[in-house]
C-alpha cells in the first residue's frame, strides 16, 4: 500500500513518516524545493515537488496511491488571515479533488485539530460536540477545511477519517516546547488562571500510534476522533516540568482568564494597526489554548479503534528532558 504524506517535514508528518518507513510501507511526499529534508534523512521516500497550492502537483501525487495523511497545514497563534486560508482551507480543497478522482484510494485521514470545538472550557468534550466558530484564524480556517473533507465524503464518497489532536508534544515539537521555553528564559511565560487548567497533551508517538491505526482499521471510515492521552495533568504541571528540564526558573507571571483576553485583543488590534509592533505578545488564541480545559478524551479511538497511550506523562517529559540537554533554543 502506497502512502502519501503532507506535511512530511512539519513535527507531526515527520513523525509518522519516520513509523511507515519503518513498517516497511512505500511513502510518498509532497514537498517545496525549499523544504528543509535532512528531517527525514536515512528514509527512503518518494519526493514530489511542489505544495498544496499547486494543483498539478498535487495531482501527481495522489495518483496511484492507496492512502492519504493530510499533515499539511498553518497551525500558529497569529498570522495574516490569507495564510491560514491558502493553507488550512483551499489547500485542503485541492488534495480533495485530486483524492475524489483517484482510483484505488482506500483511506483519507485528514489531521484537524480540537480547535474546532470553540475552546469551550468544559470537561470531557466529546467528537459529538459541534464547531464553534470564534473568529481566530486557525479555530477558523480549521473548521472550513474540515467541513470541505465531510462534504467530500457525503458527496463523493471520499473514504474519510478525521482525527483531531488536543496540545501534542515531544522532542523537537517547535510549539509546546521550543516556544514556552524561550518564553521561559525571557521571563516573559504566563499562565492562565493560576495554571490550574487541564493542558490535553498528547505525546507524538501516541498520536503516530492512533493515526496508523485510523489509516488501517475499516471501522474509521466516516468517523471523527479525538486525539489525547487523556491526562489530567495541568499547564501549570507541564510548563514547571519544562522549567525544570530547561534550568530555568518557574513561570512568575499569573493573569485572570478575562483580563488576558482583554491584554491580547488590545494587543493584536495594535499590531494591526501598526505593523511595525510585529507579533503580539500575547494573543487571543494563546489565551484561550492555555485559559480552557483542553479536555477532549480519546475514548472514541480506544473504543473502536484499540487505541491505548503507550508513552505515558513522566516518560514523555523524561524524553523531552533529554533533547532539551542537547537542544540549542535561542532566546
Amino acid at each position: 500500500m502506497t502512502t502519501l504524506v503532507t506535511g512530511a517535514t512539519g513535527f507531526i508528518g515527520r513523525h509518522l513518516t519516520r513509523a511507515l518507513c519503518q513498517l516497511g510501507e512505500p511513502v510518498r511526499i509532497l514537498a517545496r524545493r525549499t523544504s528543509d529534508l535532512s528531517v527525514l534523512d536515512g528514509l527512503r521516500v518518494e519526493v514530489v515537488y511542489g505544495d498544496l497550492s499547486d494543483e498539478a502537483a498535487v495531482r501527481v501525487a495522489v495518483d496511484g496511491v492507496q492512502r492519504i495523511f493530510n499533515c499539511a497545514g498553518l497551525a500558529r497563534d497569529w498570522g495574516p488571515w490569507r495564510a491560514f486560508q491558502d493553507a488550512n482551507v483551499t489547500g485542503v480543497d485541492h488534495l480533495l479533488r485530486a483524492a475524489r478522482a483517484a482510483r484505488g484510494l482506500q483511506r483519507f485521514v485528514h489531521i484537524s485539530t480540537t480547535d474546532v470545538y470553540g475552546y469551550p472550557n468544559r470537561r470531557h468534550v466529546s467528537e459529538d460536540a459541534p464547531y464553534l466558530d470564534r473568529r481566530l484564524p486557525y479555530n477558523s480556517s480549521k473548521i472550513a477545511g474540515e467541513r470541505l473533507a465531510w462534504q467530500a465524503y457525503r458527496d463523493y464518497g471520499v473514504p474519510l477519517t478525521v482525527v483531531r489532536p488536543a496540545s501534542v508534544y515531544g522532542p523537537g515539537d517547535p510549539h509546546y516546547v521550543v516556544e514556552i521555553v524561550r518564553y521561559l528564559r525571557s521571563g516573559a511565560m504566563v499562565l492562565i488562571d493560576d495554571g490550574q487548567i487541564i493542558a490535553g497533551l498528547h505525546y507524538i508517538d501516541n498520536l503516530v500510534d492512533l493515526l496508523l491505526l485510523a489509516g488501517e482499521r475499516p471501522a474509521a471510515v466516516g468517523q471523527a476522533f479525538n486525539a489525547s492521552d487523556d491526562l489530567d495533568v495541568t499547564w501549570r504541571q507541564f510548563v514547571e516540568h519544562l522549567a525544570t528540564a530547561a534550568g530555568t526558573a518557574p513561570p512568575r507571571l499569573m493573569l485572570p482568564h478575562d483580563v488576558a483576553y482583554a491584554l491580547a485583543t488590545a494587543a493584536e488590534t495594535i499590531s494591526r494597526l501598526l505593523p511595525i509592533a510585529g507579533r503580539p505578545l500575547l494573543t487571543r488564541h494563546a489565551v484561550e489554548n492555555l485559559g480552557t480545559h483542553q479536555d477532549f478524551p480519546a475514548t472514541r479511538a480506544r473504543r473502536m479503534l484499540g487505541y491505548v497511550p503507550r508513552v505515558g506523562f513522566d516518560e514523555g517529559m523524561a524524553r523531552v528532558a533529554a533533547w532539551l540537554r542537547d537542544a540549542s533554543i535561542d532566546r
